[in-house]
């Protein structure tokens, strides 16, 4: 079963995979990828499999998948770490969903090719803080994640491109303004995302605006 996309009601596909990771969590990998497939009767497996074969389909290296990953799980599974390749991983998370759908079916045309710009803006204003992230995450930072966001959502998925950036913010902890919410929150609402995608109560806001 799916859903329109302004009716899920938290963040989907890829990005939101990486919630799964954020925080404490028991089972392996593998099976955290199932339980988070299997949610809710499986209605995110859809979004989660084009999302994952559209990376997979793209021209970003390796390395800049593992930074997307670990910037939006908050540096709470570092594929880089164990060993494994990102490629490799989402294939793994593909093989998930494939065992769930049946047939692989083919990529769905990228939604919001024309938000490029304002999503590239977001994330250039926002470079800074997301370079110097240790100053905010006592567990580190990201080397590269601002060249991988702008690779992600210039070539190949905004729609994808600024959900990730979203999660970085959320699981860096990189404090934003409520104007920066309201821009977001339009930009969400132009991608066809129900409200709660953006402002799920996970942000951090400068001092005086929280």
């Amino acid at each position: 079963m799916t859903q329109e996309r302004q009716d899920i009601w938290v963040d989907f596909g890829l990005s939101g995979l990486t919630k799964w990771f954020y925080g404490p969590w028991e089972n392996g990998p593998a099976d955290v990828v199932a339980e988070a497939a299997d949610w809710s009767g499986g209605i995110y497996v859809p979004t989660l499999l084009q999302d994952t074969q559209r990376l997979l389909h793209s021209t970003l290296p390796s390395d800049e998948i593992a930074a997307l990953w670990l910037a939006a799980t908050g540096l709470h599974y570092d594929i880089n770490r164990v060993g494994v390749d990102a490629r490799d991983w989402l294939q793994q998370i593909r093989e998930v969903c494939r065992g769930r759908v049946g047939e692989t079916p083919g990529l769905e045309p990228v939604v919001g090719w024309e938000l490029r710009g304002v999503v590239l803006d977001e994330i250039w204003l926002s470079a800074p803080a997301l370079t110097a992230a240790y100053q905010v995450n006592p567990w580190g930072s990201v080397p590269g994640i601002v060249p991988a966001l702008e690779h992600l959502v210039s070539e190949t998925d905004p729609d994808l491109g600024f959900r990730l950036f979203l999660r970085a913010l959320k699981a860096l902890w990189i404090p934003i303004t409520r104007d920066q919410l309201a821009r977001y929150e339009a930009i969400g609402e132009s991608f066809g995302y129900n409200e709660a995608v953006v402002y799920d109560g996970e942000f951090t806001f400068v001092s005086g605006e929280g």
